[in-house]
């Protein structure tokens, strides 16, 4: 993993707005903590630990075009020293992309910098992209170790 952080990374998007910076974005935040406003029931463990019941899920927001979108947090302790606690919790960006991927009523993540006012959008689509594994053949190719 990159010690580059996530909002560093945005704030290079912005500016050149080139689909090189676009994709470290979404390498980075695919392996990155990311900060949600948790939604559900929240109960501490034997441990005392919060966990979630099983329903646990992310809160929304419309950005601009009034779609509904997972509402996340690049950089959540960078976040939290400069705006103070505007989220509840942290999950790895590859789950906020499932979330989103399978959520019937989202539209994708809109994710905030922690050191900016910039926001970048992830579509449902390209969260979807993100999760569906590279096809390992060609379409009508048989592979080299396949008989014919």
């Amino acid at each position: 993993m990159s010690d580059t952080p996530l909002s560093d990374v945005m704030a290079e998007h912005a500016e050149t707005k080139s689909p090189e910076s676009y994709e470290r974005f979404l390498r980075l935040f695919r392996a990155a903590t990311i900060g949600i406003v948790a939604v559900g029931e929240l109960a501490p463990d034997a441990n005392g630990r919060v966990i979630a019941d099983g329903n646990l899920g992310a809160g929304r927001t419309s950005h601009g075009d009034g779609k509904s979108r997972l509402l996340a947090f690049a950089d959540p302790e960078a976040a939290l020293r400069n705006f103070g606690p505007r989220f509840n919790a942290g999950v790895p960006g590859e789950v906020l992309l499932r979330m989103a991927a399978t959520d019937p009523e989202s539209e994708g993540v809109l994710v905030n910098s922690a050191t900016q006012e910039i926001s970048l959008v992830i579509s449902k689509s390209t969260a979807q992209s993100l999760l569906t594994p590279p096809t390992a053949e060609a379409p009508g190719r048989r592979p080299w170790w396949k008989r014919r």
